[in-house]
């Protein structure tokens, strides 16, 4: 009976580990691992999103139901629209923040807006 215990607790150990291993991968791991998918008329980028903030850095109040999207480049006021590939959601947002500031990606959403096309963690979108 003893190393039916031993076992269990070796298995339960590893699997403790495995999976504070996946939380804590990051961006490398994701930049290594995935490929955009399905069919884009515009640009194939990686989005984020974010939740907090008191001000955008157009000076506007951060509301995170609204559609809006912070980019590096794009003037305050462009509007994209953002497709989630895996299910052909899609949804126009208004740049009014810079970011992100993490190298290979393109966009930061608000909730709101991530919701709408149905992301819930980092993943490759198309932009036109």
């Amino acid at each position: 009976m003893r190393p039916f215990f031993c076992i269990l607790g070796l298995a339960l150990a590893w699997l403790v580990t495995s999976s504070a291993q996946a939380h804590s991968r990051g961006f490398a791991w994701f930049f290594a691992h995935s490929r955009p998918q399905g069919i884009c008329s515009g640009q194939h980028v990686v989005a984020t999103f974010y939740a907090s903030g008191r001000r955008t850095a157009s000076g506007q109040a951060f509301d995170p139901s609204r559609y809006a999207a912070a980019h590096r480049t794009l003037p305050f006021g462009s509007r994209v629209t953002v497709t989630n590939p895996q299910n052909g959601r899609s949804v126009t947002v208004v740049i009014n923040d810079r970011g992100p500031f993490t190298r290979g990606v393109t966009l930061d959403l608000t909730p709101g807006a991530a919701r709408a096309i149905g992301m819930y963690q980092t993943q490759w979108v198309c932009m036109l």
